[in-house]
């Protein structure tokens, strides 16, 4: 059965900052380094139920999405465990979703003394319950927060029984083994290298798509030189309709200026064309 607790500026044990983030990271095998990074929800959804099994299930939840719609979705997901759960606490969505360090701060804070009170000490593999994903994600270039220098956090491989302490900030750092620790580094640093490789191998196939689409400019304009071997000349707005050609995915520069007295390429190596016609040596250039 829930315990709740209800807290006062008066009666929460003052944790600091970095002992908060011990509490979280021990508990879960997590790498966060900011109390805004909370703001997601994530954490809070398996840190329930480590202490309830079975209230949720963790497939449903979007572990490092920064799309605010999956951030909502967590805390209702929360909200409905909660309120299953009798826990009478209400939680501030609206604030918590702006990453403000205060308000994650005070909710944090009194969600620690909600853990303590009804933590039983049993076993939990956090990394494993979460299929390996790493909380959160490291290898994201962009993120709502900037990220600062994270803290020495000791990661384990399961959680211990945690005895009753007056000092239960420090109890949590204390509760987890590390002889299991860099099994849990190697896993986590797997995950992270194959999301980078795989956003890598998207880039890569793009930038041949866009090769491959200049490139078939060019033969066309080689192409329709050829053709127009013995005129002196090859009409402009064939070359402008070929260059100007688009194809899904791509954007074609509107340019067709420059000095429309003579043809050829400026300083800056924008392209100018003649009025009426692009004057080529077919014999020079192909």
């Amino acid at each position: 059965m829930v315990v709740n607790v209800y807290s006062t500026s008066a009666t929460v044990e003052q944790c600091s900052r970095n002992e908060l983030l011990a509490f979280v990271n021990n508990f879960l095998r997590s790498n966060f380094t900011r109390i805004e990074e909370m703001a997601s929800g994530a954490a809070y959804c398996q840190l329930t139920e480590l202490l309830f099994p079975g209230k949720i299930s963790l497939k449903k939840i979007k572990w490092n999405s920064r799309n605010e719609t999956d951030w909502i979705a967590n805390w209702h997901t929360l909200q409905t465990a909660w309120k299953d759960l009798g826990v009478k606490k209400g939680v501030p969505v609206e604030r918590l979703l702006r990453s403000k360090f205060q308000d994650n701060f005070e909710f944090l804070q009194w969600f620690k003394k909600f853990f303590d009170a009804n933590y039983d000490g049993r076993l939990y593999d956090a990394l494993r319950a979460r299929n390996g994903e790493p909380l959160p994600a490291s290898w994201t270039i962009s993120s709502r927060s900037v990220r600062s220098k994270a803290p020495t956090v000791v990661r384990t491989n399961s959680i211990t029984a945690t005895p009753r302490s007056r000092d239960p900030c420090n109890a949590a750092g204390r509760s987890t083994a590390t002889r299991n620790s860099h099994i849990s580094n190697a896993v986590i640093m797997q995950r992270e290298y194959e999301l980078m490789i795989r956003q890598l191998n998207e880039d890569l196939i793009e930038y041949i798509k866009q090769r491959d689409f200049y490139y078939d400019k060019l033969r066309k304009v080689e192409v329709l030189c050829q053709e127009m071997e013995n005129s002196p000349t090859v009409p402009r707005e064939e070359i402008i309709k070929i260059l100007n050609e688009s194809e899904e995915g791509f954007a074609v520069s509107s340019q067709d200026g420059g000095d429309e007295k003579s043809g050829g390429i400026d300083k800056n190596g924008s392209k100018i064309w003649s009025s009426c016609q692009f004057h080529l040596d077919i014999a020079e250039t192909f």
